[in-house]
């Protein structure tokens, strides 16, 4: 092979670090005798955690409404048009009792009905803060503040890092990741993204392995049961075993290497599996990235998984503009995606080893402007799982009066309960102990209460 041929073949591999989906860990060649040696060595349980990212802002105010007549009366005044009307509201009982009447979107039903079984739990007012704030300390500056509030790109970032102030180098769940790659055999499937790379994943150490809906990101060209592509697949395998002279060479050849062990593994691992059975809602890319997750949890026995934490994606929730027609859709679709995944991890036996939760940038404004609504703060989110304490709501129900104690400007609702708070409650159930959340989630420190309660 001559120099020029030796290039073109060097600049194909290079594609093929994204498109076989690899992500090498911190630790890349573990063995199954620092695995025994790990602070889960005392049993053979498997847990992992399913981060639903709702990226716009997902409206929670929409989703879960209050009805006692004199708050539903005002929360009717501050959003006016764009109330969910009580006959869109199902009855939601709350083991706590200390929230008055509220409403579920009867748009989500299927997650409601999981709330029934308590294998849903709704946390109410969580956002972005560096430390407990007041709408009066918000007002006068009296406390830290995350920077850029409101802005889409700045609170994705933030929410997905939870480093203080401003943006950090890695996501919390890179620094779990981290924790938790050392105690199993193949680290590189500690973390995985289904939607490609994020800041929750990102970081200088561990990074996400990535997937798409339908499986292993290929290699691009190098198909070695294609009768065009073999010849060239296996003059690129020839040209990364050759012994290279230079650091970087070598390095770039054991990546390359790497990336085709893996891809080959996993492949015949889930192909060996077989897809899952339970039947997947159609057109919901939501569902399908899910359905991508189950078949890699059906197989954690076979990979030798111990801790995993998963990312998927739903677009869409940023409703500036035709909010009534956009948000019962976006509802149901989370829901028929959630509900299926939850069904299909029952089927699997993993309902109690899975904990899914959402995440967004923030909640929306109370007001409108117009037929949609404006960037908020404060959210309501969910918690589901066989581990979950479900059937009840955690936290406070703020006021939803356009002036009233919880609010700033053009309605947007102050958190009561901060999203470090929120992460730590989901890595504690991992099995991360305090001085590592502390490290993970540095503005912890700053709240009384580190485990909301709503995993057992």
């Amino acid at each position: 092979m001559n120099r020029n041929e030796r290039r073109r073949f060097l600049k194909l591999g290079a594609k093929t670090m994204t498109g076989a989906g690899l992500a090498l860990g911190a630790n890349p060649m573990l063995t199954l005798a620092q695995a025994a040696d790990s602070n889960f060595a005392d049993g053979a349980d498997y847990r992992a955690l399913v981060c639903v990212y709702l990226e716009g802002g997902s409206d929670g105010f929409s989703l879960l409404v209050p009805t006692g007549n004199a708050d539903y009366n005002e929360y009717t005044r501050s959003r006016q048009n764009l109330s969910v009307g009580r006959d869109q509201l199902l009855n939601l009982d709350t083991l706590s009792g200390n929230h008055g009447s509220l409403g579920f979107n009867k748009h989500a039903e299927p997650l409601y009905n999981l709330y029934q079984e308590q294998r849903l739990a709704m946390v109410a007012n969580v956002g972005n803060l560096i430390v407990p704030t007041s709408r009066g300390q918000y007002e006068d500056k009296s406390v830290p503040l995350p920077a850029q509030l409101f802005s889409h790109s700045d609170q994705e970032i933030q929410w997905q890092q939870l480093q203080g102030r401003g943006r950090g180098d890695q996501g919390w769940g890179a620094a779990a990741a981290e924790h938790l790659s050392t105690y199993q055999e193949r680290d590189y499937l500690t973390s995985v993204t289904l939607d490609g790379s994020n800041y929750w994943q990102s970081g200088s150490g561990q990074r996400p392995f990535a997937l798409k809906e339908t499986g292993l990101l290929e290699f691009a060209g190098l198909d070695k049961d294609n009768e065009w592509e073999q010849p060239r697949a296996e003059a690129f395998r020839r040209v990364m075993e050759l012994q290279q002279s230079h650091i970087f060479s070598s390095a770039y050849a054991d990546i390359q290497n790497r990336a085709l062990r893996i891809t080959e593994e996993l492949g015949a691992v889930l192909e060996s599996n077989g897809p899952i059975i339970t039947e997947q809602p159609a057109e919901n890319s939501l569902a399908a990235q899910l359905a991508m997750v189950a078949q890699l949890i059906a197989a954690r026995g076979q990979l030798g998984m111990r801790r995993q934490i998963f990312y998927v994606r739903m677009k869409g929730f940023d409703v500036h503009d035709h909010q009534n027609q956009k948000q019962p859709w976006l509802f149901q679709e989370l829901a028929n995606a959630m509900s299926y995944f939850q069904s299909t991890l029952d089927e699997l036996g993993e309902s109690d080893n899975v904990t899914t939760f959402t995440a967004s940038d923030f909640g929306r404004s109370l007001t409108g402007n117009g037929d949609g609504t404006d960037h908020g703060w404060g959210n309501h989110l969910m918690v589901m799982g066989g581990a979950v304490n479900g059937g009840d709501v955690l936290g406070t129900i703020p006021r939803m009066g356009v002036d009233g104690p919880d609010a700033i400007q053009n309605g947007r609702i102050v958190p009561t309960l901060s999203s470090a708070q929120y992460a730590a409650t989901l890595l504690r159930w991992m099995g991360l102990p305090d001085d590592q959340l502390h490290q993970i989630l540095p503005t912890l420190a700053n709240f009384q209460e580190t485990d909301l309660g709503f995993l057992s």
